[in-house]
């Protein structure tokens, strides 16, 4: 059984070299707005008729940070979805979040395109979708997935490599992973959708008050406080027909007496919406600010421009028992994949400040692509080592800037979806420890 980490002490998290940390978030931050960037001289300011929005209902699945001893702070952020397809150009941001998803998720039979509604938080990923029970069961207990009991009418699933944990129950999956999730918490997450514990907006009032000024749409986004960053931050996109709606909340500290000023004030040479806006608007309630934009049909990227292109859903998983010095990886379920696609990353974890220099190598295979049962055996006695250097040490003068960096054993292996030379991680095994 996968221990519950539902209010337990939250696990000890791998250290990352600076340099995986940095490729990490370049990745999942590709094609995205900053956090807070300028709001653009060239947008033209008027009143624009944005689409009204549904009640965010999705908060129902938001259990309050204290109830969940596993956080680490009282704040977490998080990204709802409407899934379904679009058959015609939408703007970066908007699509760039499915890759994300599709990377981090395994596969539960239904197929992405098919949920409904989607939610990713720190504690796990609530799914709703019209589903067979039974079928997603079946496809979750073959693909290595063992039956561990029952929570809140969610049959409960687990495994251990790679720990994750999947709770199916009447149209709903509630699924976390060691990998994806920082602080895994199903069953908090099902507590907080039966109400049976405080939810996230019921107890912060500025969160309530974001999500009540931004509703529920095709994808709405909650970015906390974090130090200096003394605002709360909730964005969304609506559609009416092919004309894409990008609305933006900021609610600021009590502190700060001026919010207008501070978004205005950065208000030369880019935008504060996504880069396809040509139309904009900018409300101030209080310490509350609304930015709008709308987005002229097609305007955006079309769906099969996206590059490089969306990466398959997959339920990855490995052995080493078999034998020690193999490490095997098996396709558990889910869409098929080009195995030149896939490239292995060998890793090692360093303290802060060290700077750590992945080594790349194909997939073992012969095979042109990986389906559900197919397997790629990695021989671990030519497991390279990983480069590690200290930052005071880079000769950016020298044709090698790294000739200082030390070697060292990797101690993690990444499988990536690297087509055209971009890279998306995948699943990952640690080196270390029993095999």
């Amino acid at each position: 059984m996968v221990p519950n980490d539902y209010r337990t002490t939250r696990r000890t998290v791998l250290r990352r070299g600076v340099g995986a940390v940095a490729a990490s978030v370049v990745a999942a931050t590709a094609g995205c707005a900053s956090a807070l960037p300028p709001l653009g001289s060239a947008q033209r300011f008027g009143r624009i008729d944005v689409p009204d929005a549904d009640p965010p209902r999705y908060r129902e699945w938001l259990p309050a940070p204290g109830t969940v001893d596993a956080l680490d702070d009282a704040h977490y952020g998080y990204l709802f979805r409407r899934p379904g397809s679009i058959d015609y150009p939408a703007p970066v941001r908007f699509t760039t979040p499915r890759k994300r998803h599709l990377t981090d998720l395994d596969h539960f039979g239904i197929g992405y395109t098919n949920y409904d509604r989607l939610l990713a938080t720190d504690l796990g990923t609530a799914i709703e979708a019209a589903f067979d029970p039974a079928a997603v069961a079946e496809t979750l207990t073959d693909s290595g997935y063992t039956s561990d009991g029952s929570y809140g009418g969610f049959d409960l699933f687990a495994r251990e490599d790679m720990p994750r944990r999947a709770a199916a129950g009447d149209g709903a999956i509630v699924w976390s992973s060691r990998r994806v999730h920082t602080a895994p918490a199903v069953e908090a997450l099902i507590d907080a959708h039966g109400g049976r514990i405080d939810r996230y907006h019921e107890v912060d009032a500025g969160v309530e008050r974001v999500t009540d000024a931004i509703g529920e749409s095709r994808m709405v986004e909650y970015l906390p406080p974090n130090g200096a960053r003394d605002w709360k931050k909730c964005e969304g996109f609506r559609f009416d027909g092919r004309t894409a709606y990008h609305v933006m909340t900021f609610l600021f500290a009590d502190a700060v007496t001026d919010p207008e000023r501070r978004i205005r004030e950065r208000s030369y040479g880019d935008t504060v919406l996504t880069r396809e806006v040509e139309h904009s608007d900018l409300r101030v309630d209080d310490r509350l600010v609304t930015v709008e934009g709308k987005v002229p049909p097609g305007k955006g990227i079309a769906p099969d421009e996206i590059s490089p292109p969306y990466p398959p859903q997959i339920t990855w998983g490995y052995d080493r028992r078999t034998d020690p010095r193999a490490l095997v990886l098996r396709h558990e379920a889910g869409d098929p994949v080009p195995a030149d696609a896939l490239h292995l990353r060998f890793e090692t974890d360093e303290p802060d400040p060290l700077y750590s220099l992945p080594e790349t190598s194909p997939l073992p295979t012969d095979a042109d692509r990986l389906t559900p049962g197919d397997t790629a055996t990695v021989d671990l006695r030519k497991t390279p080592t990983v480069p590690v250097i200290h930052p005071d040490d880079i000769d950016w003068d020298a044709a090698d800037h790294y000739s200082a960096a030390e070697p060292r054993p990797a101690t993690r292996l990444q499988l990536a979806y690297a087509p055209d030379g971009s890279y998306r991680p995948l699943f990952e095994v640690p080196l270390e420890g029993p095999a």
